[in-house]
């Protein structure tokens, strides 16, 4: 009994000698790729990088370009809100640190003021149980 496999063998056993003759200009041509990319393996890395960017581009971002471009466009307001920032704290930051200070240990002292701290109540030692354990009454439980 002949399985699936030689079955198919021999069905396409006619188109052997055009798949061995392709076979042999594939491999033919492989030595001149090779020679090419050892004579240059610089160009060769920038091409494989270049080519690595394309696919990073086209896969990643270029689907989802407007999500992307709202990204760069919320990066750039918080660029901006940071840079305004940092130019109004120039300009506030000329006050000596002496008066800073004084301005601390007055709010400080305010603030104590209003916050009194309250008086510990005295704590109470528990009553010790003088009835024998059998006096106790029992607390029974439903199953």
């Amino acid at each position: 009994m002949k399985t699936p496999r030689d079955i198919l063998f021999e069905r396409h056993r006619h188109a052997t000698p055009k798949l061995d003759d392709i076979r042999q200009k594939a491999i033919a041509a492989l030595p001149t790729l090779q020679n090419a990319d050892a004579r240059h393996p610089v160009q060769n890395e920038k091409r494989i990088i270049w080519t690595m960017l394309r696919n990073v581009w086209e896969e990643l971002i270029w689907p989802s370009r407007r999500a992307w471009s709202g990204m760069a466009a919320l990066w750039l307001l918080v660029l901006a809100a940071n840079l305004q920032m940092k130019a109004t704290s120039r300009t506030n930051s000329s006050a000596p640190a002496r008066e800073v200070a004084q301005a601390v240990e007055e709010q400080r002292r305010m603030l104590a003021e209003l916050v009194q701290p309250l008086a510990p109540t005295p704590m109470q030692a528990p009553r010790p149980n003088t009835r024998p354990r059998s006096e106790r009454p029992a607390i029974l439980k439903s199953c």
